[in-house]
Order: C-alpha cells, then sequence, then structure tokens
C-alpha cells in the first residue's frame, strides 16, 4: 500500500509540473539580424572614409548599445565572390548571445561581390518560421538589388506570409534611383527607410532602429510583469540611529483608506508583500511619558506586479551643547521648506528625551525648529523659532544638524523685570518673547537657543507702558551661548 501510496503521489507531481510549464509564460523580447552588404561598391568613400570601414565602426557602437535581453545575428552578402548572386551566408544565426562574434566578423568582412537583396532576406526569414518573437531585419546596402528583377514583390511576398518579422533599410551614400527602390524594400517588409550620406548619418540611422527595439523591450518586460504576479513589496530601509526615535509605521491603502499593516518598533530594513496599487507611509514618532506618537505621511508609493518599491530613508541626527540641552522647549517641530506639505511635531510631554534622537525622514530640505512653551505655568508665545535653516536630507546618510548658539539673559539684582524680546536687528517684529510664569520668574533667566545673527533685545518692566531697548546690534556667533547682562 505504501509503495501504491508514493506512485501515486508521484503521478501527480508530474501532472502539476506539466501543467505549470504548459502554463508559464515567458517573456518575450524581439531580436535583432542585420543584413550587411559586403558588395564591392563597399570600397567607395564617403566624406574621405570608405564606406565598409565607416560601417564597421557603426556597428561597433550599435551592437553593444542594444539591450542585454536582445538576441542579435548577422547575414552578409557578397563577401566571398565576385559576381556570384548566391554568395550569401548567415555568418551569425538569429538568435544569438554572442556579440562579439558579430564584431569579430564585421571587421575582417572583405567586400567584392554583387547585391543580392532580396534572396538575403528570404535566407533570412526562413529562419524565423518557428520563433514566436518578432524580428528586426536591418539592412545596410550601399546600391540597390542586382540579382532578383522584382526585390519589392519578393519582400512583400514573404511578409504575407505572417512570419514575425520587420524589414528596415539603410541607403548608405545611394543616388535617388538607389533611394527609390530601397524604400520601396522597407516598405514592403512592414519597416522604414533611412538615407545616411556619410558615417554620422549611418549612426544616427541605426540609433533610430534601437530605440525603437529599446521600446519594445519594456514592452515585453511590462506584459510579462503583468502576467507573472499581482503581487508586489514595498521595502522601508533607514539608518540604524533612525529607528530609535519610531514607535511604528502603518502602510494604507489609498483607495480606501485602510490600515493593511502596522509594524511596531520598526526595523532598519523591512520588506512588505502588497498587492499591486497605491499605499501610504505614515510614521509614529514616540513621545515620552506613554503619551501618544506624533503621527506624519512619508507619502505615497505605487507597488507594481513582481517588483520591489524601495522607499530609502535619510535622517537629521541633532547634535546638541550640553548647555542648551535643557532649554524650555514646548516642542520640536521639523517643516519640509519647498515641495509637498510635510511637518512633524513632537510636544512635551514631561522629558524632552525623544527631542533629539535622530529622526529618519524622506529625502528633502528642511527647518529645525521649536517654541518655548513648556507647560500651563508659561505665557510664552507658541511662535516656532527657527534654530537651523534648510537642512539637506539625502536617502541612506544622516545629515548633522547641530544646535549651539544661543542666549541667556542674565538675572539682576532687585529687578521687576516680567518679560523680554529678541528681535532681527532692525525689525519691530520679535522672533522670541519670554515672560514670567505664573509661579516665578525663572522661565526668564534660562537658555534659549537661537539662529546666529544680530539682534534687538527689549525688556518689559513692571510698571512702565514701554520695553526698553536695552541691547542693540547685539552679535551672536555661531557657538556661542551669549550671557547678557541688562544693566537693571
Amino acid at each position: 500500500m505504501k509503495q501504491l501510496f508514493r506512485i501515486k503521489i508521484l503521478v501527480l507531481f508530474c501532472i502539476l509540473g506539466m501543467y505549470g510549464l504548459l502554463h508559464a509564460k515567458t517573456q518575450v523580447f524581439p531580436e535583432v539580424m542585420f543584413i550587411l552588404d559586403a558588395s564591392g561598391s563597399m570600397w567607395g568613400q564617403v566624406e574621405g572614409q570608405t564606406k565598409i570601414v565607416a560601417a564597421r565602426d557603426v556597428m561597433k557602437e550599435i551592437v553593444p548599445a542594444l539591450p542585454p535581453e536582445v538576441k542579435v545575428g548577422l547575414t552578409v552578402y557578397g563577401h566571398n565572390r565576385k559576381g556570384d548572386c548566391t554568395d550569401i551566408e548567415i555568418v551569425v544565426p538569429s538568435g544569438s548571445d554572442d556579440r562579439n562574434l558579430l564584431l569579430d566578423f564585421v571587421q575582417r568582412i572583405n567586400p567584392k561581390g554583387m547585391t543580392p537583396i532580396a534572396d538575403s532576406v528570404r535566407m533570412v526569414v526562413k529562419t524565423l518560421k518557428s520563433k514566436e518573437n518578432e524580428t528586426t531585419i536591418i539592412l545596410i546596402s550601399d546600391g540597390k538589388e542586382t540579382c532578383n528583377a522584382q526585390p519589392c514583390e519578393a519582400v512583400r511576398a514573404l511578409k504575407a506570409q505572417g512570419i514575425k518579422f520587420i524589414l528596415h533599410v539603410v541607403g548608405f551614400g545611394v543616388n535617388e534611383q538607389e533611394k527609390e527602390q530601397l524604400s520601396c524594400i522597407a516598405k514592403a517588409g512592414g519597416g522604414q527607410y533611412f538615407g545616411a550620406d556619410n558615417a554620422g548619418m549611418l549612426l544616427t540611422a541605426l540609433k533610430s532602429v534601437q530605440e525603437e527595439v529599446v521600446q519594445k523591450v519594456e514592452k515585453a518586460k511590462t506584459v510579462a510583469r503583468k502576467a507573472t504576479t499581482k503581487l508586489g513589496k514595498l521595502r522601508i530601509k533607514m539608518t540604524e540611529a533612525g529607528t530609535k526615535s519610531l514607535n511604528a509605521f502603518k502602510i494604507v491603502r489609498k483607495k480606501d483608506g485602510k490600515v493593511l499593516k502596522t509594524v511596531k518598533d520598526p526595523g532598519a530594513d523591512s520588506t512588505h508583500p502588497l498587492l499591486v496599487g497605491e499605499y501610504e507611509l505614515i510614521v509614529s514618532f514616540a513621545n515620552s511619558n506613554y503619551k501618544p506618537d506624533s503621527e506624519v505621511s512619508f507619502g505615497d508609493w505605487i507597488v507594481k506586479g513582481g517588483e520591489t518599491t524601495t522607499i530609502s530613508l535619510g535622517a537629521m541626527a541633532i547634535n546638541i551643547a550640553d548647555s542648551l540641552e535643557r532649554m524650555p522647549a514646548g516642542a520640536v517641530i521639523i517643516t519640509k521648506t519647498k515641495g509637498e506639505d510635510f511637518s512633524v511635531t513632537l510636544p512635551f510631554t514631561g522629558n524632552s528625551y525623544y527631542f533629539y534622537k535622530t529622526k529618519p525622514l524622506p529625502a528633502g530640505t528642511y527647518n529645525f525648529s521649536v517654541h518655548y512653551k513648556k507647560t500651563y505655568l508659561y505665557r510664552t508665545s507658541t511662535q516656532p523659532v527657527v534654530l537651523v535653516k534648510n537642512i539637506q536630507i539625502m536617502e541612506g546618510t544622516e545629515s548633522v544638524v547641530t544646535i549651539n548658539s544661543g542666549i541667556t539673559v542674565k538675572k539682576p539684582e532687585g529687578s521687576s523685570l516680567t518679560s523680554w524680546e529678541l528681535l532681527p536687528a532692525g525689525s519691530k517684529t520679535p522672533i522670541l518673547k519670554i515672560e514670567k510664569a505664573s509661579n516665578g520668574s525663572y522661565p526668564l533667566w534660562l537658555n534659549h537657543a537661537v539662529l546666529p545673527g544680530t539682534y534687538d533685545l527689549y525688556v518689559h518692566v513692571e510698571g512702565m507702558d514701554e520695553p526698553l531697548p536695552v541691547g542693540e546690534g547685539i552679535t551672536i556667533s555661531q557657538g556661542e551661548l551669549l550671557e547678557f547682562d541688562t544693566g537693571l
């Protein structure tokens, strides 16, 4: 019984394997077959260069530039014998990967014979009958047919057989009569005619055909991807240090807003299989004392079948001077300076543990700000104070933000100072206004970070209606914590 069971299982696997082979979708890429004229007239010159030498040089550039998926072939006529219309040879069969072999043969061609265009195309097309993929035939000729009285009709008859090929013709240094016939041959083969009077024009013509082949390859790739799977992957990469400030991220399906996946304590590199579609990445920055996270969108991303969409984040590493680390920041605010709307605010929730942790961010340009409102005891304005401007964040790297300049107002003896304001020199709008707290004046004497620059300092004294300009043109330098004595 066991032996019979094993035989049944083996038969089942064989059937499944055959089914898979029958239904497997292979990628069908176009192929290219060059037909090169090696008749005696190829020793003629164009602009001081023989045609065969120009053709060799152009082939050396065009063949390696074809997409790697494209297989190639080479047929040559007139290279062995004079006056022989049967002198046609497929020297590199269609479907070859050996481009070096093709180019080596081109370099050794010694033109000497006739121009049997129709029979050369017929010989090539005969080898294509069993192929499912289309072959682009590129004929390079410097003259008209010399062996067949009706080459257009011959090519038209081949095209009518339904074999998958398209024939482009490049007329190299031909006259009007020759151009007329070669144009007719190209049209009969479903392709285009390109005229070339020198090596540069020959290169341009072949590049036009090359671009067409590239487009067909990309189309074949797209069709194959769609046929393969409806699943893709979203890969999210960040620096290890950037993970320390995150609690989680969510992957949201855009078409209905459904959260498909929540990843808690994410690592620096994670991959997530998803159906084809558009998704939004929502990132949750951690706040202290178990307070709710600060959430922000990291943008919309397209997932394609059979492909991996990679979100490669940069990071903002914050280097703050010891003297400013305990400044009374009520929130840290990171804002994009241009492009899409992006802003994340980390509020003070009892301590500033997460304020200055490295932050993963999408590539872009950012400002780093704080506002100086810490608790309900403070009456300070919530207007943000920009501490660093135009921070460039790039994928996969950390950009260090240094905060080491600021101001502290020296506490005067016996003063009734109630608040102070710091204004850019000559301005009437303060960037910073610090007031007494309801339980004391201590906020007035704390260290406050500001951008380096030149400022005016005003103080408000109890009983006075107007502020006193105690400092004008004060310079705060990078790396300096300025202790200012008001003289009160």
